[in-house]
This record gives C-alpha cells, sequence and structure tokens, in this order.
C-alpha cells in the first residue's frame, strides 16, 4: 500500500513538474542535433569554470526585453550589482497579518512588515493584493529609533480620511470607516512612525510646541521599498534612497505560468518553508539535478540506479535572451502581465538528450512507458539574485514550469517559495465527423465527473497534500545540508575547495562564483559584513548537535504559517477529539453489553431476544471501537505529518 500510495502521489506532482521549452525554439535545444562526447563536456565544463574564475565581475542577470522586437540592456543597471541591492521575496501574502506588524528577517537584517492601508481586512485575507506596486505593504527595519526595541511587537495606529481621529487598531475598532494609512507605534514608549520611518509622535511631550520639537529631533526608521507580485511579497534590501530608482527598473523574475498558478488557486499555490541552511548551500542545491535519484530515492519511482552522467550544454547570452523570448507569448495571455518586460537568466544550460539523462523524465518514464517523447528537452537557468528555474516539454506541446524562489534570511538559514505550474495545449478543435452518441454519453456520465473532480484535486497545488509532498522533498535534503555547512565551519572551508570535476556541477559552480562576488561588491559598497555573513558560513547556525527534530520541523517552518495546513491541521486535530470521545463510548457501550451478556447467560430465566441483544450489543461496541481506534490512528499520523517526521535515508530501500 505504500509503494502504491507513493505511485498515485508522485503520479499527480509529476505531472506538474514537467518544465519545456516553446515550440518556436525547440530547434536550438534538440540534443540529437549535437555530436558530444563526454571528453567535450568535460573541456566544456572546466572552460566555464576557468573563465567564470578569472572574471574580474559578473553579467547582470537584468537585461529586459522592453518590446517583441529589441533587446536592451537597462542603463541605470550596473553590470556589477552589489546582492543587497536586490529584490527578495519575503513572504507570500496569505501567510501575513493584515492587522498587525509582522517579524521578517532578510540578509541578516531585522526588518518589520506592516499594511499601510488599514481597512480591516484579517489574516490570510490579503490573498488578492497583486497590483505590482506594493504600495499597501510597508517595510521598516524591525527597531524603534528610541531605545532600538522592536517595532514588530508594537501595534497600528490607523489615522481616518481627515487626519483628524486617530482609532487603534484593537478588537473594538478594525474596519474602522474611511481609513487611509496607519502608523506602527513602539510597545516600549508608544512612539509612533509613517511608512517612510519617520517619527510622527513621541506621547512624552505634553505641550504642542515640545512635541512638534521632539518630533523633529527624533530619528527616523530605515524604510524599504515593497512589491508584491504573484501573491509573493518582495523588498528591495537596500534602505539608501539613491538606489532605489534603479531597483523600481529591475523586473521581477516571474514566469506568467506562474502568474496564471496564482490567478487561479492563490498564493497559498506558492509552497513557502524555512530551511536550517543558507542560501548558499540552498542555491547549490536547487541547481544540481544530478542528486535527485540519491537524496530522493524513493519519492515516486526516483531510484539510485537512475543516477549516472548528466551531460549540459551552457548557453550563450544572446541565446538565453532569444530563448527568454517564450515570455512574449506566453505573457500576452497572462494576467498582470503584458510579457514586454522581462527577466534574462543569468547562467541558462540545457540538459542533452534529457530523455535519457533527466533523472525526472526517467522517472516518469517508469511509471507512464509513454509518458516521454524521445525529443522532451529542459532547461536550468539561474536568475540573479534568487530564482531558479526548470523548464521541461516532455511531450509536444505540454509546457511546466518548477520554479524557486530564495530568501537569504540569515547566515546558516533561509526561507524557499516553490511552484510547481503546467500549462497544456488547448483541446483539439472538433473534426468535421460527428461524435458518436457512446462517446458524448461517456462524456456526461457519473464517472467522468467524478474522474474530472479527483484529477482536480490531485493537481490542486494549493491543497495540504501537495505541501505534505513538497516537505518530502525538502526533508529528504536538510540533515546533510545543513551538516554539510557545520563541516565546512569547522574546518574553514569554502566552495573552491571541492572537488567538482563532471559536468553535472558546472551550474552550481557558476552559482557559487557569482555569489561570492555579489558578497564582496555588498561589503565594498555598503561598508557593512551584513549582507556577506548571510550567505557565509560565519556564527554559529550550523551546529553538529541540532537536533533532528528542529531540522525537519514543519510545524514552525511552514503549518503555522499556512492557511491551507494550518486549517487541515485544526480539522485533524478536532476528528481526533471526536475520536477519542467516540472510543470512550464504546469502550463504555461495550462494556456495559459484555456484563448484561454475562448475567443473562448465567441466568435461565431471561428470554432468549435479550441474550441476542446483548451479545449484538457487545460485537457491535468491539467493532465500532475497533475501527475508531484505526481512524483515530490514521489521524494522528496526519497531525504528525504538519509537524515533524524524520528522514533517514539509510532506511530507505
Amino acid at each position: 500500500m505504500k509503494t502504491l500510495a507513493s505511485c498515485l502521489i508522485f503520479s499527480s506532482i509529476s505531472k506538474q513538474l514537467i518544465a519545456f521549452a516553446p515550440n518556436q525554439l525547440r530547434a536550438p535545444l534538440n540534443c540529437h542535433n549535437h555530436q558530444f562526447d563526454r571528453a567535450t563536456i568535460q573541456l566544456q565544463s572546466q572552460v566555464v569554470a576557468n573563465a567564470v574564475e578569472q572574471e574580474d565581475g559578473f553579467i547582470t542577470s537584468s537585461a529586459t526585453t522592453t518590446s517583441p522586437t529589441s533587446t536592451t540592456t537597462d542603463e541605470k543597471t550596473p553590470k556589477n550589482r552589489p546582492l543587497h541591492q536586490n529584490w527578495f521575496p519575503v513572504s507570500i501574502t496569505t501567510a501575513l497579518d493584515s492587522d498587525r506588524p509582522n517579524a521578517i528577517e532578510l540578509l541578516g537584517e531585522k526588518l518589520v512588515l506592516y499594511r499601510d492601508d488599514y481597512s480591516g481586512k484579517t489574516a490570510g485575507n490579503n490573498d488578492h493584493d497583486h497590483d505590482g506596486s506594493g504600495e499597501s505593504w510597508k517595510c521598516l527595519a524591525d527597531r524603534c529609533s528610541h531605545r532600538f526595541a522592536p517595532l514588530s511587537e508594537g501595534r497600528l495606529v490607523v489615522h481616518s480620511k481627515n487626519d483628524a481621529d486617530q482609532k487603534e487598531a484593537d478588537s473594538g475598532t478594525k474596519g474602522g470607516g474611511g481609513c487611509t494609512s496607519c502608523t506602527i507605534q513602539c510597545a516600549y514608549h508608544g512612539w509612533e512612525f509613517n511608512s517612510e520611518g519617520k517619527c510622527m509622535r513621541v506621547p512624552q511631550y505634553n505641550s504642542s510646541s515640545k512635541k512638534e520639537l521632539g518630533e523633529r529631533k527624533a530619528s527616523s526608521v530605515p524604510s524599504y521599498p515593497v512589491r508584491v507580485e504573484a501573491g509573493m511579497v518582495w523588498v528591495w534590501s537596500d534602505p539608501v534612497e539613491s538606489s532605489w530608482e534603479m531597483a523600481h527598473s529591475i523586473p521581477l523574475p516571474i514566469s506568467p505560468l506562474v502568474r496564471e498558478s496564482y490567478e487561479k488557486f492563490g498564493a497559498d499555490a506558492c509552497f513557502m518553508r524555512d530551511l536550517p541552511y543558507g542560501m548558499e548551500l540552498l542555491g547549490e542545491n536547487l541547481l544540481d539535478l544530478s542528486h535527485l535519484p540519491f537524496s530522493h530515492h524513493g519519492v515516486g519511482k526516483l531510484q539510485r540506479d537512475m543516477g549516472g552522467e548528466l551531460p549540459l550544454r551552457v548557453m550563450g547570452g544572446q541565446e538565453r535572451v532569444d530563448y527568454a523570448r517564450w515570455e512574449e507569448e506566453f505573457g500576452a495571455t497572462s494576467k498582470g502581465h503584458d510579457g514586454t518586460n522581462y527577466a534574462v537568466p543569468l547562467y541558462q544550460v540545457e540538459i542533452l538528450n534529457a530523455t535519457q539523462n533527466d533523472p525526472m523524465f526517467l522517472s516518469i518514464a517508469a511509471m507512464l512507458p509513454n509518458g516521454v517523447s524521445p525529443d522532451a528537452n529542459g532547461t536550468i537557468a539561474f536568475f540573479e539574485p534568487c530564482h531558479v528555474r526548470y523548464r521541461r516539454e516532455r511531450v509536444s506541446g505540454t509546457f511546466g514550469h518548477v520554479e524557486l524562489f530564495m530568501s537569504p534570511t540569515s547566515a546558516g538559514k533561509s526561507r524557499v517559495f516553490l511552484w510547481n505550474t503546467i500549462r497544456r495545449p488547448p483541446p483539439a478543435a472538433p473534426s468535421g465527423e460527428k461524435q458518436s452518441l457512446k462517446s458524448r454519453l461517456a462524456s456526461l456520465s457519473p464517472m467522468a465527473a467524478i474522474k474530472k473532480r479527483v484529477i482536480a484535486k490531485l493537481m490542486n497545488p494549493a491543497s495540504a497534500r501537495s505541501h505534505t509532498m513538497a516537505h518530502l522533498i525538502f526533508d529528504g535534503d536538510g540533515i546533510f545540508l545543513h551538516k554539510q555547512g557545520n563541516r565546512m565551519q569547522s574546518s574553514g572551508q569554502t566552495f573552491r575547495q571541492y572537488s567538482t570535476p563532471t559536468a553535472a556541477d558546472v551550474l552550481l559552480n557558476s552559482y557559487r562564483r557569482y555569489l561570492d562576488a555579489a558578497a564582496k561588491l555588498s561589503i565594498e559598497r555598503s561598508g557593512s559584513n551584513a549582507a556577506a555573513e548571510s550567505v557565509s558560513f560565519i556564527g554559529s547556525a550550523y551546529r553538529d548537535d541540532m537536533p533532528r527534530s528542529v531540522m525537519l520541523d514543519r510545524y514552525e517552518s511552514h503549518t503555522k504559517h499556512c492557511s491551507v495546513c494550518s486549517a487541515e491541521l485544526a480539522r485533524c486535530e478536532k476528528r481526533k477529539g471526536f475520536y477519542e470521545t467516540a472510543e470512550v463510548s464504546f469502550a463504555g457501550a461495550g462494556g456495559a453489553s459484555a456484563v448484561a451478556l454475562l448475567i443473562s447467560l448465567a441466568s435461565n430465566a431471561v428470554p432468549r431476544s435479550i441474550v441476542r441483544a446483548a451479545a449484538v450489543g457487545t460485537v457491535a461496541s468491539v467493532l465500532g471501537s475497533f475501527g475508531v481506534s484505526k481512524r483515530k490512528r490514521s489521524t494522528e499520523k496526519k497531525i504528525q505529518s504538519f509537524l515533524f517526521e524524520d528522514y533517514v535515508h539509510a532506511e530507505k530501500e
């Protein structure tokens, strides 16, 4: 049953993990047009590695196409961009509480995020704040300028339209009419700050003259630009205003398929989880396709014997730009995106002979004999500074993405955002021949409707089931990546000491050199080590003695922030309580029936009908108790899936 369940689960997930290449660009990616032997691949890997190693800087990925026929590089975007001058996703909208300040962390900096246009919205009701401007959400440094208390422990003070009235955002005033903005009030001494970080009120000044003087003298709190797109809140991690013009010229690397998925399923289609290792190791892992058969053996049809050579072809700069033009076609039908302004990957590789070499295609083929066409193809791309995209075309016309976004919270910690998307070709136009009556009746039958509903449920990414499957993937990597960081930290080693002789490591080596250069540039231009340290092994975040229950925790890292999983957990706990009550009831009824049966059997004067009733009651109570206990154990197992499940590779046979 376990194997069957895994197959069924993986079947639905695998259909979401099929990524693609556009039809008009299929020829350049047809592996059969190239003759690459092992020596050629190895030589290419070394040439690319040496070239990147010798670069004084790096080319930005923020080249953008501004029209369907021309490609330009924005002059406001420097070729060398430091790590701290980038957009990073910090949360999905449904994980935030719009009624109060939300503490977040980015590049080692404690920040606070809150809604400025307070209108009585509640947590989990922010799903369609997606105009892209981010005007509703504001971000400040999470420290009051008075005595550095965290503003995230404070509260929101709502201002009315004419600003003549103020109402505190407590349970008695939520949703007060006509509110247009909020200030954030420090819980320590009541100082208030607006969305620009300016101090607006110092309660310790009583007279109006001193009040004005005090507010003028009070230091401001650093503020950060915010954007909201595809249900994700993005923060520009540089509070220096001179960089903000550049910030608004940089497109976010969100594909039309992700935008479509968001419009259909909402922000909960994105799986968000905190991880016990930094973005430096997370990026390596996400860009490494060759680890799948080993780290995730047994997930679906992935098997260790599928591991092998992974030949990759590095795509050149103009080829990456041309290849990215698929967004013009797809973006034209994607709500909220016109398809004429999009990011180009910094690095991109083609999987050569993907049908035979891509572990995902091999696992799908093992499950569906005709599930992968001979000319299936795929690419892996990295977009500066934090986006990894898998694109595969499993069969002609069926396109899909696996899109992952990374957020560098602090040294040894990161947050990941996962989208699984798919777009199939439109249904074929009906032929001139009339559909047979049998076919029409079959399409209208109850079984067809049930099948359609089941498939829709399996394919729904905004479900607790889908999120549980995503946990399995990250649990497979969690222990050894954290411990890898510990080994590197304790020995003082860096990625430059890696032994990476195969083509499979070309992309991750390029990523690490990019990250290293961007971190160094942050130190030079900002004079601060904070950003660089957040993608390094500084400090004690990587601990060899960290409990497995912490490294693989699911509740703190995901469930409590996820509206879907927290709601399902609450339902499971409610069902568990019902089953416990039913257990006690069945036990009591069974005991009473058994006693009655014994008394009846001991007395010849008791009518046979009463004896039969006592016997039936006893059997029914035993069977009921057994059934309820089984349901309770099943529910307890499901509850545990939202909290913690250990992952031991040695036990995965």
